[in-house]
């Protein structure tokens, strides 16, 4: 089913008004040079009128012959047209942009125009999707702006708010419900239909994302098309069994399942397709494929996006967002029972991006954080009933995009024997470090070459040694490569610093970064980015520890994979990588939630010696027993120290003897030998 038919049935009530209203907005637009309203107002109302107009017109062009009568190049300049205004030689005289917004109109009412703006930009989506029920909902709120500025002399900026406030907090429940079943459910098959019909000799089916298209995007696509089919069949087995195995390594049914959900790439069809039909045909899986993601034209813009919600979030909206939520899952549980989880090929090599963060856009208030915070950890909680963790999983893994450089297919292929490295193997050579780890009290972690990282982590104590374990022997399953052994420290015993020079969490880059713990959390928190000490602080506050004050170590783990890290050295893509794979190339502390969130009550065993991971809970966690909504912040930020960085990784026992597990940069424990010949060949 497509797009069209698939909101079919909440469009049709309200086309009729639909279309009258788009009457007026032309009127309006006729007339709107002749009106008294002030200069400055008249010229963006005017402006958000062409939008609806444009996307009025657009919406009513998307069908099959419309990508059949365009070729690649008419395509390409009408999509890539939509986002000509946000491109960064352009957005500092958008009203999209916050800082021109409010040059423009002053503070209070700049602040709420460019969220305003946005929302008839975001037409486009709504326009290709055919969600006309959203774009009418929106054309009456142009229609009353309108009727206010003309109608009012003297322009209140807080009548303008509430006005805006009203329809941005007002929530569809039938909308809602579409929302969850596109996303999750099988009936919308538009895009993986496009997945599976797509000619990689006529690139033209990329704009049936609605997508800004790039050479990154063309240049993928055309690698995929010639690559070999052998080595293709081989990565989608590799991609599904290590899914299967996720399952099996966490004691979870996957036969009970019916649908998995697969996020990519655009480009990347030609590896999509054969997985959709691989899960299909081993593992009766169905799958259900969201928009591939593209090149972002102007990251900036998201992050000027992304507390728009302060406009107007209160406990009203958050109360009403929650009940609607509750609702809407529970009625939707006969699509969500049958989903397994995702699968996610990603890509990574985008030029590193250092935000500016702009005083003229909205951030929350201190009470708007709490609400936000409850809001979000209620919805979660929710979300968890009827997609819970115990019974779904996940499998992400990654490659370059052509941005990476001149190297891209000599990388591509370097991070394909990465990413085939057998679990077996590494298995058998973390299980030496496991045994290690498992006689200490507290492992002791400090830097070198300029990295002031002096921090130690609590062990939690082992029942029966001979029968469990700490640390997880971690294989390539639901993160591929393979590559690390992990543990849910002990909150109280862990203390000290972590220091990185430079890294990218999240997409953005963190300068000197400096967190200090304290019984395992965050206690103080520093970085380089800004001149001004209270701007890091915040700019740590927003984007890494946000919605929270402070964030306990969920995670403290040690990256096995020397050869991913000799690939990220030899081409110099250290700064490019993604999380999923640095995170395998040396010790790493995950701040926030551990990996066994919401399903500490499963048992867990390691391959091998089949000794059961016991350390799964931690002293917030376990809190979920009395109350759940202290349990758990829904974030996982993985910080990685590279191995140069290390003096010493040591383990030491409560009688003070201590094993050393990475000394200067080298593994030490007998059995882990191998792990250091890539470092050795390399010369590091």
């Amino acid at each position: 089913m497509d797009f069209k038919q698939f909101y079919s049935e909440i469009n049709e009530p309200i086309l009729e008004s639909y279309e009258k209203n788009i009457t007026l907005i032309k009127d309006i637009a006729k007339k709107l040079p002749a009106t008294s309203i002030e200069k400055k107002y008249k010229a963006y109302l005017l402006k958000c009128s062409e939008l609806i107009v444009q996307f009025y017109n657009h919406e009513k062009k998307i069908d099959d012959n419309f990508f059949k009568d365009n070729s690649f190049e008419e395509l390409q300049k009408i999509f890539n047209g939509f986002s000509k205004e946000i491109l960064p030689e352009n957005y500092d005289i958008s009203y999209v942009n916050p800082a021109y917004s409010v040059e423009v109109f002053g503070e209070e009412i700049g602040k709420i125009f460019y969220v305003v703006y946005q929302v008839y930009r975001s037409y486009r989506g709504d326009a290709f999707e055919h969600k006309i029920f959203n774009m009418h909902k929106y054309n009456k709120l142009f229609l009353e702006l309108f009727n206010y500025f003309n109608d009012n002399s003297t322009i209140d900026a807080n009548a303008i708010k509430d006005i805006v406030k009203r329809y941005q907090q007002e929530r569809n429940k039938e909308a809602s419900k579409l929302g969850i079943k596109a996303m999750l459910g099988k009936e919308l098959t538009y895009v993986k239909d496009v997945i599976l019909n797509s000619d990689p000799n006529n690139l033209r089916y990329m704009f049936k994302y609605d997508a800004y298209i790039t050479e990154n995007e063309t240049k993928t696509a055309n690698f995929f098309k010639n690559y070999s089919d052998e080595k293709l069949d081989i990565l989608v087995k590799q991609i599904a069994k290590a899914y299967a195995q996720g399952f099996i390594n966490s004691n979870k049914d996957m036969s009970k399942k019916s649908s998995v959900m697969i996020r990519c790439q655009i480009g990347h069809e030609e590896l999509v397709k054969r997985l959709i039909t691989y899960l299909k045909d081993n593992y009766n899986l169905d799958s259900v494929v969201g928009i591939p993601a593209s090149t972002s034209p102007n990251k900036q813009l998201g992050h000027d996006l992304k507390f728009q919600i302060a406009l107007h979030l209160d406990e009203e909206f958050a109360q009403n967002s929650i009940d609607l939520m509750k609702e809407v899952w529970k009625e939707t549980a006969d699509i969500t029972k049958e989903y397994s989880g995702v699968i996610a090929v990603m890509k990574f090599g985008e030029k590193p991006f250092s935000p500016e963060n702009k005083d003229s856009a909205w951030s929350l208030t201190p009470e708007q954080q709490k609400i936000y915070q409850k809001m979000m950890m209620t919805n979660s909680q929710t979300q968890q009933q009827y997609l819970p963790r115990t019974e779904n999983s996940f499998c992400i893994i990654a490659f370059p995009s052509p941005e990476i450089g001149d190297n891209f297919e000599k990388i591509f292929e370097d991070i394909m024997e990465v990413n085939m490295l057998e679990s077996e193997r590494y298995e058998g050579i973390q299980k030496h470090i496991i045994d290690v780890l498992d006689k200490a009290d507290h492992v002791h972690i400090k830097g070198q070459n300029g990295n002031l990282t002096d921090i130690t982590i609590k062990n939690q104590k082992l029942a029966d040694p001979s029968k469990q374990t700490n640390y997880n022997n971690c294989g390539a399953d639901v993160n591929i490569p393979v590559g690390e052994v992990f543990t849910s420290p002990q909150l109280e015993g862990s203390n000290g610093t972590l220091h990185i020079k430079e890294t990218f969490l999240g997409g953005l880059k963190y300068k000197e970064l400096n967190l200090t713990f304290k019984e395992g959390y965050i206690s103080d928190y520093s970085c380089a980015n800004y001149d001004d000490v209270e701007k890091n602080k915040k700019f740590i506050e927003e984007n890494l520890i946000f919605p929270h004050k402070t964030l306990p170590i969920g995670e403290f783990a040690i990256g096995t994979n020397t050869l991913a890290y000799i690939v990220a050295q030899k081409y110099n893509i250290l700064d490019v990588l993604p999380v999923l794979i640095i995170e395998k190339m040396g010790p790493h502390f995950a701040i926030g939630d551990t990996c066994y969130s919401h399903t500490e009550d499963m048992a867990v065993y390691n391959p091998i010696d089949n000794k059961e991971i016991t350390a799964r809970d931690n002293s917030k966690t376990i809190q979920r027993k009395e109350d759940y909504s202290k349990a758990y912040t829904n974030v996982h930020t993985d910080i990685t120290l590279p191995y140069e960085d290390i003096e010493f990784i040591t383990a030491i026992a409560e009688d003070g003897e201590k094993f050393d597990i990475i000394r200067n940069g080298r593994f030490t424990v007998a059995g882990t030998e191998e792990l250091n010949i890539p470092l050795d060949d390399f010369g590091i």
